[in-house]
């Protein structure tokens, strides 16, 4: 029996579906290469990434008041720990957190543009 009951293999290329959770939309998928088994987790981003253009083309210039809502990063990437990001937010590191927003790769996760 393969993921929520499906009795045959859905297939992404090599990979195997493996489970699905409705409710976020993620996917985990498996292959087997080598005598290993490599797992594939993805998650769907492009809503979060319309919205957060969306709110940045909406959001007034300059920095006046005392909140700005800046990005809008998925909680995968949060944990990811090649980001950083999490144990930036553990010990106060604000400015691993600020380059890392500031940076253009991660663009897709800003709601207001300006340096942070």
């Amino acid at each position: 029996m393969r993921a929520g009951g499906i009795s045959r293999a859905i297939r992404d290329g090599d990979w195997e579906l493996f489970s699905w959770d409705p409710q976020s939309g993620r996917t985990v998928w498996i292959m087997e290469e080598g005598g290993m088994t490599h797992v594939r987790t993805d998650y769907p981003v492009a809503s979060l990434i319309e919205e957060n253009a969306a709110r940045r083309n909406a959001t007034p210039d300059g920095w006046k008041g005392d909140y700005h809502h800046i990005a809008s990063v998925p909680l995968n990437l949060l944990h990811d720990e090649n980001t950083g990001l999490h144990e930036a937010f553990l010990h106060g590191d604000q400015k691993h957190v600020s380059r890392w927003l500031n940076d253009s790769d991660n663009a897709a996760w800003r709601t207001k543009e300006g340096n942070v």
